[in-house]
């Protein structure tokens, strides 16, 4: 085999065996079936991965939301147990509860800024804070 074709067929294994790994990381909210807990059957695995690989988001990024900000909050995983430390708030929650504009929606929402999970960035005047209910 020569070393063209040989590289060929690398390229097109390489290709193959990636295509199918955002398809499985794209997994959706567990709704039906014995698997999901609203359905009677065991926890969904999968819940704390739904959001993929957080971006890293900086303290003065979160700091300089105001007003003219679209600020989401989006309730994730509410029947399962997350780790405080999960998610890419841990470090962002100080300036969360310092910025007046987030804490007035989640106020809002019944939400704490120490419920806040995740926090993704969203062009530049887009805010989404996932939270959970830690049960404080």
């Amino acid at each position: 085999m020569t070393k063209l074709a040989l590289a060929a067929t690398f390229a097109v294994a390489m290709l193959t065996s990636f295509s199918a790994i955002p398809a499985n990381a794209q997994r959706g909210p567990c709704t039906a079936g014995p698997q999901c807990p609203s359905h009677g059957g065991g926890s969904d695995p999968y819940c704390g991965d739904q959001l993929g690989v957080l971006k890293r988001v900086m303290p003065a990024e979160v700091l300089g939301v105001d007003r003219h900000y679209r600020v989401w909050v989006t309730e994730f995983c509410t029947s399962e147990t997350l780790m405080r430390s999960d998610g890419n708030a841990a470090y962002l929650r100080t300036a969360i509860a310092k910025n007046d504009v987030l804490t007035d929606v989640l106020t809002e929402r019944g939400f704490h800024a120490d419920d806040v999970y995740a926090v993704k960035m969203m062009g530049d005047d887009t805010i989404n804070l996932y939270v959970h209910d830690f049960g404080r």
